[in-house]
């Protein structure tokens, strides 16, 4: 039941409106439209995922998700991470940091990336590397 408030002088009083069938129905479809939306956007793979790698804050590389390959890099000074990338996720395989948190955060994937720590990122601090999952293509090299 609605209510409906009706002026008298001063005062307020409440006046009952029933809910009609329609309007449960009409309630009851946006809802379900609106769960729909959501179960879809979480649960389908995104296409044209790609994956952006950034040494120092700047560009490297731009690959598209699902690609194998194993991407070294190599900045001089003792600094090396070794990415890999296939089609079950992109992971740090190695780096020569000290703490290896790069290392131990594991596989990012499309539907993993909202339950990691880092959300769509994984970051090598210590070298300055940076990975991360998302976004449009935009000619990496």
């Amino acid at each position: 039941m609605c209510a409906q408030m009706e002026g008298r002088g001063t005062g307020y009083t409440l006046k009952r409106m029933p809910v009609k069938k329609l309007d449960l129905i009409i309630i009851g479809a946006a809802l379900l439209i609106a769960a729909l939306g959501f179960a879809i956007n979480a649960l389908v793979p995104k296409g044209g995922e790609v994956v952006k790698i950034y040494v120092d804050g700047e560009l490297y590389r731009t690959l598209p998700f699902g690609e194998s390959e194993t991407v070294v890099i190599d900045q001089g000074e003792g600094k090396v991470n070794v990415i890999r990338l296939d089609e079950t996720g992109v992971w740090m395989e190695s780096s020569t940091c000290p703490n290896q948190l790069c290392v131990h955060q594991g596989r990012l994937n499309p539907k993993n990336a909202r339950e990691l720590a880092l959300g769509n990122w994984i970051i090598c601090l210590p070298n300055g590397i940076s990975i991360e999952l998302g976004g449009e293509p935009d000619g990496g090299r």
